[in-house]
Parts: C-alpha cells; sequence; structure tokens
C-alpha cells in the first residue's frame, strides 16, 4: 500500500514517538526518499482495538477543559467548513463520526449524508455501508482528517472519484509535518497520533497523493484553531503543568509563522 506513493526507494527512518493517548506503545515513522511521504510502521494487526478504549475519546467527551476545547473548535471550525460549501449542494461526509458535520450540513440547507464504518450513535443520515448510500453522486465530498487514517489512501481518492459529479470536489484536511508546531514538539507532536495516524502529509507529500488520484489541487485553506489544540495536547503529552499557557504560546506563535511560511498546523486541500 505504501509503494505507490514511495517508489522504488527503500523508505528510511525518520523518527520514533509513541501512542501518548491510548497504549504507550513505540512506533517508528517511515520516510519515502523520493516523495518526502511519513507513513507508521508497523501498523498493528488489531488496529481497530486502538480506537476501541475510552482513554481516546476521553479527553474529547469529558467536561474538563480539554473537553470544552474540543467543542469549541469543532463548532466554529465547522461554520469555517460550511462556508466552503454550496447551500443545495449534495455533499457525502466520509468518516463522518459521530454525524456533526452531517447535522450541521443539513440545518444550513445542503442535502447531506455521511459515511462511518463504525457508526456507534446509530445517526441516521450516516450509513456504516458505502453501498447503502446507492449509486448517487455528490457535488461535494469531505474528509475532516479522515484520510491519514486510511490503509491506502490512493485507493480511498480514486474509489471516492467514483462518487463525485462532473465539476465536483474533495475537501480534505489533513494534520501538516511541514508546521512550525511540528518542528517544536518533534515527537511530543500530537499530530502524529500513531498508530491511528497510518500516514503524514506535507504539501509536498499530498501533491504527489493528488497527481497519482488523478485529481487537481484548486486551492488550499489554513484551520487556524487546530494549532493551539494540537499544541496543548501536545504540551500534555510532554507533562507540562503549564500546558495551557505554553500550548496556547505555541499555537499562536505556529500561527504567526504560517502567514509567510504558508505551513499551518492543519491544512484544508480543495481538490477536483
Amino acid at each position: 500500500m505504501v509503494k505507490p506513493l514511495c517508489g522504488n526507494k527503500k523508505p528510511v527512518l525518520f523518527i520514533k514517538t509513541k501512542d501518548f493517548s491510548n497504549s504507550g506503545k513505540m512506533f517508528s515513522i517511515m520516510r519515502c526518499p523520493s516523495t518526502g511521504l511519513l507513513f507508521t510502521s508497523p501498523v498493528p494487526k488489531n488496529i481497530n482495538s486502538y480506537y476501541d478504549k475510552k482513554k481516546y475519546d476521553s479527553y474529547k467527551k469529558s467536561s474538563s477543559f480539554f473537553g470544552f476545547l474540543y467543542g469549541f473548535i469543532q463548532r466554529v471550525n465547522g461554520k469555517h467548513k460550511l462556508n466552503l460549501i454550496k447551500k443545495g449542494s449534495s455533499l457525502l461526509d466520509y468518516g463522518a463520526g459521530s454525524g456533526f458535520f452531517v447535522n450541521l450540513s443539513l440545518k444550513a440547507g445542503v442535502n447531506a449524508v455521511g459515511y462511518e464504518p463504525i457508526n456507534k450513535l446509530k445517526n441516521k443520515n450516516v450509513f456504516s455501508k458505502l453501498k447503502d448510500i446507492g449509486n448517487k453522486k455528490f457535488d461535494y465530498i469531505t474528509l475532516w482528517h479522515v484520510l491519514e487514517h486510511t490503509p491506502d489512501p490512493l485507493k480511498t481518492l480514486v474509489d471516492l472519484r467514483k462518487k463525485l459529479k462532473n465539476n465536483g470536489k474533495v475537501i480534505i484536511a489533513l494534520p501538516n509535518t511541514d508546521s512550525y508546531d511540528n518542528t517544536y514538539y518533534n515527537k511530543h507532536w500530537a499530530g502524529y497520533d500513531v498508530p491511528r495516524h497510518l500516514y503524514h502529509f506535507n504539501r509536498s507529500s499530498f501533491g504527489v497523493l493528488c497527481k497519482k488520484a488523478g485529481f487537481q489541487l484548486i486551492k488550499t485553506k489554513p484551520l487556524y484553531f487546530d494549532s493551539f489544540y494540537v499544541s496543548m495536547l501536545s504540551e500534555k503529552y510532554k507533562k507540562n503543568i503549564l500546558w495551557p499557557l505554553f500550548g496556547f504560546a505555541v499555537g499562536l506563535l505556529s500561527n504567526i509563522i504560517a502567514l509567510f511560511t504558508k505551513n499551518h498546523s492543519s491544512i484544508i486541500y480543495i481538490i477536483k
């Protein structure tokens, strides 16, 4: 699954990090010399077990500061994402999770459905099998921090292309390994999220993937608030008792630097 994006050159070790949010196990992140693509190695055979434990999602669902912060950023980012979608259009949210963006889109007058293989909340507008959606094609297909979780991102994009209308767009949000917060936190960077994140992209490596899948990159947009969330979580991984203060400062600095480099903590790619 890696070779089509790596070419014939042997991947080399980029960094070693661990699963801070769940198991505490160590993983390697390998780099493809020809494309710069990063990928997690080894991929556990029981990868689903790294999602199942309550510990992984506890900071999102709790009444703690992180629970509040996650909810706030989700709402703000949701409105920002909706600005990219035309009212009255059709939308497939691939990897819809709880169905938050699907519900938000429906309220905004978008004909939205979602796909989520593990539909724990049984949202009626979210399907656990793509075949249940039928042969319908969409104006937009969104993947909000989803593509990095897929075992074969190239195949995923090629398959989704078949679900897209003529002149339809795919909108993808990804953590950016060229961001300042990545450089600053290094192995503690929460954006790696191994082993759940199987691939780790920057602008260049995503461009290679996009081209191989037969898409053209139209534009990119930043997700400003992601840098604060990722930086605060990274400070927690470092066991810094002043993590809110330091995380906010690094997140702000990352956004300021990105004004010049365009390498924000997370980037939205719009392709067609």
